[in-house]
């Protein structure tokens, strides 16, 4: 398993060890350089961190499998499955593509391929969520406590004292990470709940609507951006790293320029894109960051990798899924959340989630026999 950090493994990718139990199968999950412990240098100064590149990372892994195999006699001949989600469903990806001979099929949950400069799709794509599971109702009260926080903030009123006073306003400036990220993450029964307390605060109690943003603060988690300018490491934050990345290959920097979101123009593309000068020095101009996202676009082909053996799955509503492979090329599963397939399987699961956590299955089955008929083994996508 390629991953960033260490998570709540058996919770939140039972299906991988589902997998191994299935194959009888030797297991390992890999650490992301400059993520969790795994820190190659001293800090993260910027110099330092011009050795966290996706060229690099990729080569770690090589070097990792190489290693095993030569190390360990049991696998020297074993056939290589590797499974990601997310940033790490694209570095699964990658890998196919650049390293062909080290692996016979990958699982990529999630991925987001498709990079461009400006990512205010991701606020877009949460406001359609609301919209999906709690109705106008939903959008508008998100939409309208939005901008009447941003009012009172830049009127300096007695409201916006208030809320300063109870610890209020973090939640405020966080809204639209929070909402995001719920939206990204919950399934939709989830989602309808959500919107459901969203909807019961009357429109005038902008401070109990803080509180429900603390409340959803507490049920997940999100970058911690206050954390970007600390050099030193820290395996409980990832927020430089995250960045640095952003500005230095990836792009995709969340912004909410496009009208059609309910979040207010709290965070426009020319203040977040500056930042990346702002934090890592005057290299980081617009165009340096645009160039770098065409660089990476023409060496891996955004939504069309042309790859094969990697299964690609994506949740209906994740706000990802427009970032990912195309939709032929894909199994789309309807009412779950960002990489939830990689959850272990459970008799309550909908159908259209089992019947795509089978074909992982029956897929891995064929290439470690080396033989299948699929989509996804014989055609390039």
């Amino acid at each position: 398993m390629q991953n960033g950090k260490w998570c709540q493994k058996i919770i939140f990718f039972g299906m991988y060890f589902e997998l191994v139990e299935i194959f009888n199968a030797y297991a390992f999950e890999t650490e992301h350089r400059y993520y969790g412990r795994s820190w190659p240098v001293q800090n993260m100064t910027v110099e330092n961190l011009q050795y966290l590149t996706t060229r690099q990372v990729l080569a770690d892994l090589a070097h990792f499998i190489r290693q095993q195999k030569a190390t360990i006699p049991e696998i020297a001949n074993s056939k290589v499955i590797i499974i990601g989600c997310s940033y790490a469903a694209n570095l699964v990806t990658y890998f196919r593509k650049d390293y062909p001979d080290l692996i016979d099929g990958g699982w990529a949950a999630g991925a987001g391929l498709a990079y461009r400069l400006d990512y205010s799709d991701g606020y877009v794509s949460a406001g359609k969520s609301l919209r999906k599971f709690g109705g106008d109702a939903c959008y508008d009260r998100v939409e309208h406590f939005s901008k009447t926080y941003l009012n009172h903030k830049r009127q300096k009123s007695d409201t916006y004292k208030m809320l300063k006073l109870l610890n209020l306003t973090e939640y405020y400036e966080d809204m639209r990470s929070i909402i995001l990220v719920h939206a990204q993450h919950r399934n939709a029964t989830g989602m309808q709940k959500l919107c459901k307390n969203i909807t019961s605060v009357d429109p005038k109690n902008i401070n109990e609507f803080g509180r429900l943003l603390k409340l959803f603060l507490s049920q997940t988690v999100i970058d911690h951006s206050d954390k970007v300018k600390e050099i030193n490491f820290n395996p409980k934050y990832a927020a430089r790293q995250n960045f640095y990345q952003t500005c230095s290959e990836f792009g995709d920097i969340f912004t909410t320029s496009s009208r059609h979101q309910p979040f207010g123009d709290t965070h426009p593309f020319g203040k977040e894109v500056a930042k990346c000068k702002e934090i890592f020095g005057p290299k980081f101009t617009i165009d340096y960051i645009s160039s770098k996202v065409d660089e990476i676009t023409a060496k891996y082909g955004a939504q069309h990798p042309n790859v094969d053996h990697i299964y690609f799955t994506k949740a209906e509503d994740d706000p990802w899924r427009w970032a990912g492979i195309t939709d032929e090329c894909a199994t789309i599963i309807p009412g779950i959340g960002h990489c939830k397939e990689l959850r272990a399987r459970a008799p309550t699961d909908w159908p259209t989630t089992s019947a795509a956590q089978q074909k992982a299955i029956d897929l891995i089955r064929d290439w470690i026999n080396g033989n299948g008929t699929t989509r996804e083994t014989l055609i390039k996508c």
